[in-house]
């Protein structure tokens, strides 16, 4: 194809890169002269040219549709008519995948990695936005452009797989792309709720898969990479908790501990409710904003590899604590995720459930050729907040007590350091007249300001309740104050009025025999 005019407009200049679904070249309008990147469906296998088409349609309708620099943005699609092939015209990036760079330098500094997380979660959040769900965020589909002047950004790449959030006109077809129950998605990088092959599916899967981004690149290790099989892999992703960030990189603070184990909470219910939500959490560590330049993407120093920060103990305390599965009809402990969020995945069947999908999903992998994965090795214009507040722990609300006329006397925390080097940090809550716990014990809340008093990198329960309406979370006390600096308890929504029932309806579905024909 290279020195083709390709449909009419697109001179292929030469080939980018090649894959089983199908390749891409650099190209130049003919028209406008623009440098682009024309992606090209294989079809010369139909066995496999069908699902390509139809994954290579989804990813630039989803790409399309969201309008933000943190995507790579789809300029064009269309047919070949001499060759008969789809292609999807996007714009020229210059620079390279995370996965390249980590393979070339290593862990990265704590400082860097927030801010291409920061970047991804705009990005994410735009996506989310419009009712797409990437589903396969890995290392690879994040593409670190360059740009002018040395600046650095961020784009999601491959909306191949994503799950698109059907208009009125399209259930059926959504259904039939989304509800196999197959294997989509790279396996180090899958969040339990798509390891279990479980058919709801929302944003919280792309913050797990985020998270062990950010898990590799802090430390240069995936948090499941010893596992030597798809079958063992895919239950300890459902069952166990990724070890704890500092057992493997002891560099890394408390605080950017507390955000990576935020997004890697094996119930969907515990992470962070979007992506706006985690980077609520990244911008107090992040003041001077989250632009990277190229100067900054160099390996973590030795020096700073030989510190040991204080311990986040949130980690641990998860891993201690068996996984609490989501179930049907709300959270494991808490009301942590939004009002318009994805119902939770239905109940698992019993401890021995993974183990079944894994064997089932092994059989599925092996047939579409992901049996032989290697598990070897592995601008600032912010979305408005959604929330903020750090993903509750495994430890169940204590019961509702009215808060005392004088604030509790102060007390260690069980996670403070010996010296007795305490703390004390503000968190802002909202509303200001609400009651508030703090580690199951009554504590005041004035002007709208907790105070929470502990040792650097402690982590502390806190709850706010208000009527019926109540939300938990968990707060680290940092250098840099409260994290997250805010919490707030938005009130339930009434519940949907019940349309009302005709006399003549009730006595039809009373009926044996009516109700046996419509059943």
């Amino acid at each position: 194809m290279i020195g083709e005019v390709f449909d009419g407009r697109y001179r292929i200049i030469r080939l980018l890169g090649r894959g089983g679904m199908g390749s891409v070249y650099e190209a130049q309008h003919t028209g406008t002269n623009r440098r682009v990147a024309v992606k090209v469906v294989n079809t010369r296998h139909s066995r496999d040219s069908e699902d390509n088409i139809l994954r290579f349609q989804r990813e630039a309708k989803a790409a399309g549709s969201v309008d933000t620099q943190h995507i790579a943005q789809v300029l064009d699609a269309g047919t070949d008519l001499r060759m008969g092939a789809p292609y999807m015209v996007m714009e020229l990036l210059d620079g390279e995948d995370l996965s390249r760079l980590l393979d070339r330098t290593g862990p990265l500094p704590p400082e860097v990695v927030l801010r291409i997380a920061a970047q991804a979660c705009v990005g994410l959040h735009k996506a989310h936005e419009a009712g797409i769900v990437h589903r396969d965020i890995k290392p690879g589909n994040l593409f670190l452009a360059r740009r002018d002047h040395g600046e650095v950004l961020v784009k999601i790449l491959d909306f191949g797989i994503a799950k698109i959030k059907p208009s009125a006109g399209e259930q059926g077809e959504a259904s039939s792309l989304t509800e196999t129950g197959g294997l989509l998605g790279s396996p180090l990088y899958l969040s339990p709720e798509q390891a279990r092959s479980a058919k709801r599916i929302d944003r919280r899967a792309d913050l797990w898969s985020l998270g062990v981004v950010l898990y590799r690149a802090i430390s240069g290790h995936n948090p499941y990479e010893k596992t030597r099989s798809l079958y063992d892999l895919i239950v300890q992703i459902c069952d166990d908790p990724p070890p704890p960030i500092q057992d493997v990189a002891p560099w890394v603070p408390p605080e950017v501990a507390a955000i990576l184990h935020g997004a890697l909470r094996i119930s969907p219910d515990a992470r962070f409710p979007s992506a706006a939500a985690m980077l609520d959490a990244i911008k107090p560590l992040l003041p001077g904003g989250w632009a990277l330049r190229e100067e900054m993407l160099a390996p973590l120093p030795e020096p700073a590899r030989s510190v040991v920060a204080p311990r986040y103990s949130g980690a641990a305390r998860e891993r201690a604590t068996p996984a609490r599965r989501p179930r049907r009809g709300g959270a494991a402990a808490t009301r942590s995720a939004p009002p318009d969020s994805a119902p939770p995945p239905p109940p698992d069947r019993g401890r021995a459930a993974p183990r079944a999908v894994a064997a089932r999903l092994v059989g599925a992998a092996c047939a579409i050729g992901l049996g032989a994965f290697g598990l070897s090795r592995a601008v600032q214009a912010p979305p408005p907040p959604e929330g903020g507040v750090l993903p509750a722990g495994a430890a169940a609300a204590s019961a509702p007590a009215a808060p005392p006329a004088q604030p509790p006397a102060e007390r260690p925390s069980p996670d403070a350091p010996p010296d007795g080097a305490f703390r004390r940090v503000k968190l802002v809550v909202m509303p200001s007249g609400v009651s508030a716990e703090v580690d199951g014990a009554p504590a005041r809340v004035q002007d709208g300001i907790l105070d929470i008093v502990g040792g650097l990198g402690t982590v502390h329960t806190v709850r706010l309740f208000q009527g019926k309406d109540d939300v938990q979370g968990e707060v680290v006390i940092t250098e840099s104050g409260a994290l997250p600096p805010k919490m707030e308890l938005a009130p339930s929504r009434p519940p949907p009025a019940q349309a009302k029932v005709p006399p003549r309806a009730r006595a039809d579905a009373d009926n044996p025999l009516i109700s046996d024909v419509f059943r």
